[in-house]
């Protein structure tokens, strides 16, 4: 219970932003040590979950020194053990997850604009997609921000790091290091460290580095900091990273690139008090608010930290002081037990919306707490709030025009340049997330003190599982264009798309176009809904080619053009995108034989949606029907989805069944899976390792060394362009030490590495046929690659 109430104190709610709660007062002592304390850290990696969580916990919460992690990528090119998001929309899902792991270890989350293209082998490989002079700026203006004393890469700047996007993180963090140390007009960090690692047999620690012990347990937290660093790790739930939560010191070894090398501490040389800026007596009244703090009583501190508060607010330092101030402020709001949230009961607004606001304040501070104003968006303003100590107001007497961008991540809202976000403006550079669409500014008074309070406007409901629910409210489009599939097969070329279009304000007289490039395909005309309504409507045309299509709504001068998609899991916020409204339509005749199909389910993928799409009949079936073989039998085939064995324990008492199954005369396609938590190693019918093995160019050349097998011939006849267009890779965590019995159609490689014929592997056994591709298929059907399509109903046909 001890763990769960401080689980639940340290803020991993997903409600954590819509609503300002009090800190516990184990938090607010923290946050008064981190008062007194001026200087920071920042620490680079490349992704989500790269981060060393043990450190930035005792860093951040441990030490109480402001701790940031700055991630070159958001992870876009990741796996998904929990859906079927890939690409852009699991990069916000993994945005999330951090931001939730930055809750509860305390540090601060910032990201450069790169895109996370997939696996790289060498950082060379990286800056072929990267621009490297682009993202050391982003480095620069990052560090020029935050201004840490102290930068800490994760990852060595060499094939050590295991990832070239690893190493280029180390190398981007260097380079903009020494712009930094080089510019008068930049600011200077003390020193630059690498943060050494031993990763099973892999470890860059060496004989000499600095050596630092951490984890140590804290009574307030009733946990060490490798705990705490464990829960916050887990939160990557779309990674599969749970972790443990290691109790007991450890060491940290740390290697100096640039600066002068620390021999007691990371911040050797550096003076951490308020005599940097001059002022002494700030940091002796913070020790004395400290010493004499009650845990209990945390509003009878709140007298001495107004006179602190004056006291910063004559510092002639701009960002020592901005900086303390907001940290000062969010404690004294703490200490006064303020709670606040201004809420709506509508999800959705459009821009130019009428809306009721409900705004609740309490107050705890002992004694009446004066909310002086109550800041609206159009300019109206309610004065002198009182709010007795423990009670509620509510205040909903305004009536208020909604005015607000759609809301959908600024890194989303234009389309990417190559490997690069579009940065919409360059002040949002560096921040995790958009800031609120709408908000209201309150202002709490303390005699000559005024605390500023910005809400974001919140939709808040009362789940009956749950209990209050708060969320973002999302400013959304006048209509949003949703195509039911975004990869339509049509091989004669007569295409049948249904799109549905979602009304969120009424419209009338519009006209639906579909385009080709810039010309009209066809168009559907004197379109009318309701508000808070939609319609499906089915768009027949004719194509000679394959082709993407884009779809535009046009009404009265308006037009719109992009579906609006939201994501929902427990453990994360709704999130709302936009995408353009796009249909990629696949001229070319894709033959199948196998009729009805067994799916086996891992981790998502979109494969069992495109092979309803051509006809076949697909089930997803259970590990009862697994075991029943003679009901297996009734299946043209079976496939098994993609990381099946990590996420489906139950995969090692299924394998014989399958196995069975096979050599009854069933076909088997395994796709690929990772040598992460494996539930069984036994694969096949013979002997195969599993290996991490991976060709990552994704236009890596492909050699047919049985060009006359069944599965590259039948009922699609194959060659070598069927390996064109692919995208992010060919394929990973390819089979290795394959027994002889075992035939290899395929062999691909990297750059300068020597042939690989893991990718995909074939056997008979018994009367069936078995299969286990490592091949990216679930990446390509998404992508409309008509050879991966080809492919895959080639390995689902054997033997029919």
């Amino acid at each position: 219970m001890m763990r769960l109430a401080i689980t639940l104190a340290l803020g991993v709610s997903v409600m954590v932003a819509q609503q300002r709660t009090p800190s516990p007062s184990f938090r607010i002592h923290g946050q008064l040590h981190r008062l007194k304390t001026l200087t920071s850290v920042l620490y680079v990696a490349a992704h989500p979950d790269d981060e060393n969580t043990r450190l930035l916990s005792w860093l951040a919460t441990g030490r109480n020194i402001r701790t940031g992690y700055l991630s070159i990528t958001r992870g876009d090119g990741g796996q998904n053990i929990i859906g079927s998001e890939q690409g852009a929309p699991l990069g916000l899902i993994r945005t999330h997850e951090l931001l939730a792991a930055r809750r509860m270890d305390g540090a601060e989350q910032f990201f450069a604009r790169a895109i996370d293209f997939g696996y790289s082998k060498n950082p060379e490989e990286t800056f072929r997609q990267w621009d490297e002079s682009t993202l050391t700026r982003d480095v620069v203006r990052v560090i020029d921000a935050f201004r840490p004393d102290v930068v800490i890469c994760r990852f060595p700047k060499d094939s050590m790091a295991g990832h070239g996007q690893h190493s280029a993180s180390a190398i981007l963090a260097e380079k903009a290091m020494q712009i930094c140390m080089q510019d008068p007009a930049l600011w200077k960090p003390k020193r630059l460290l690498f943060n050494a690692f031993r990763f099973g047999n892999r470890s860059t620690i060496s004989e000499g580095m600095f050596k630092l012990e951490v984890g140590q347990y804290d009574p307030l937290l009733g946990m060490g900091y490798g705990e705490l660093a464990g829960i916050s790790r887990s939160l990557h739930k779309s990674q599969g990273a749970g972790t443990p939560q290691s109790p007991g010191v450890q060491p940290e070894f740390f290697a100096t690139w640039l600066g002068e090398p620390p021999s007691k501490g990371l911040f050797d040389g550096i003076d951490t008090t308020w005599n940097r800026v001059g002022h002494a007596d700030i940091g002796i009244a913070i020790d004395k608010v400290i010493a004499s703090f009650d845990m209990l009583h945390p509003e009878r501190s709140i007298d001495a930290l107004l006179s602190i508060r004056r006291m910063i607010a004559s510092v002639k330092d701009t960002f020592w002081r901005e900086n303390k101030l907001t940290e000062l402020d969010d404690i004294l709001l703490s200490c006064m037990g303020v709670t606040a949230d201004a809420s709506v009961g509508v999800p959705t607004v459009v821009s130019g919306d009428t809306v009721q606001p409900q705004i609740r304040l309490t107050a705890r501070a002992g004694k009446t707490v004066r909310c002086a104003q109550v800041v609206y968006p159009n300019g109206r303003v309610v004065s002198n709030v009182d709010l007795p100590h423990d009670s509620t107001r509510i205040l909903q007497d305004v009536l208020m025009a909604v005015s607000g961008p759609v809301t959908e991540p600024y890194w989303l809202s234009q389309d990417a340049k190559g490997a690069l976000f579009t940065i919409p403006d360059e002040r949002m550079l560096g921040r995790p997330t958009s800031p609120p669409s709408i908000s209201i500014l309150l202002r709490f008074a303390f005699g000559s003190d005024t605390i500023p309070l910005s809400m974001p406007l919140s939709y808040k409901r009362l789940d009956p599982l749950k209990g209050d629910m708060i969320e973002e409210l999302r400013v959304v489009p006048q209509a949003s264009l949703e195509p039911l599939s975004r990869v339509i097969v049509a091989p004669d070329g007569k295409v049948s798309i249904k799109l549905r279009l979602r009304a969120y304000r009424g419209i009338k007289d519009a006209q639906l176009l579909c385009l080709s490039g810039t010309q009209t395909v066809t168009s559907v005309r004197n379109i009318g809904l309701r508000a808070s309504t939609d319609t499906l409507i089915t768009i027949e045309a004719i194509l000679t080619a394959t082709s993407n299509l884009s779809f535009v709504l046009r009404v009265g001068n308006a037009e719109f053009t992009r579906q609006v998609s939201v994501i929902t899991y427990d453990h994360l916020p709704t999130l709302q995108y936009t995408q353009p409204a796009m249909v990629r339509v696949v001229v070319e005749p894709i033959a199948i034989r196998a009729k009805r199909i067994a799916y086996v389910a891992g981790a998502g993928e979109i494969t069992p949606e495109f092979l309803r799409s051509i006809g076949v009949a697909v089930d997803e079936i259970s590990d009862e029907t697994i075991l029943r073989t003679d009901e297996l039998l009734t299946y043209d085939a079976v496939l098994v989805g993609i990381r099946a064995v990590n996420t489906r324990k139950s995969m090692q008492f299924l394998m014989p069944s399958l196995m069975s199954y096979v050599e009854r005369g069933g076909t088997l396609v395994m796709s690929y899976m990772t040598t992460q938590d494996m539930s069984t190693k036994v694969l096949g019918p013979y002997p195969f390792n599993l290996g991490r093995a991976r060709v990552t160019e994704e236009d890596a050349a492909v050699t047919l060394t049985l060009p006359n097998h069944a599965i590259l011939n039948a009922p699609n006849a194959l060659s070598l362009k069927d390996f064109d267009g692919w995208v992010q890779e060919r394929g990973l965590y390819f089979a290795e030490k394959i027994d002889p019995r075992y035939e290899t159609p395929l062999l691909m490689n990297d750059t300068n590495e020597p042939s690989n014929p893991g990718s995909l592997i074939y056997a008979r056994y018994g009367k069936g046929h078995y299969i286990y591709s490592a091949l990216s298929i679930f990446r390509q059907i998404p992508a409309g690659v008509p050879g991966a399509m080809k492919l895959l109903a080639n390995m689902l046909s054997v033997g029919k």
